[in-house]
């Protein structure tokens, strides 16, 4: 198996949609463009994640979600809600 493609994780991809869907909703509402990055940021992080956003959340908690490239302590909040 190629660890570079790895195979993806429907939730994961379900919730980097979310994640778009805020960037484009933050963007439309003129936010602050960094704040629009990150919601990018995060989405392509989960994307690339060869484990599932859940065990990383059920091993590590919240710490565990912002300790990823790209998400910090609110986008790790949002998700964990959204799980």
């Amino acid at each position: 198996m190629d660890r570079e493609s790895p195979l993806p994780h429907p939730e994961n991809e379900r919730i980097a949609q979310w994640l778009r869907q805020m960037a484009e909703l933050l963007h439309a509402q003129q936010a602050n463009p960094f704040r629009v990055g990150a919601y990018r940021r995060a989405a392509d992080t989960l994307e690339r994640l060869d484990v599932g956003v859940r065990e990383i959340l059920a091993e590590h908690g919240r710490e565990g979600l912002d300790a990823l490239p790209g998400i910090g302590r609110g986008i790790a909040a949002a998700v964990a809600e959204i799980l």
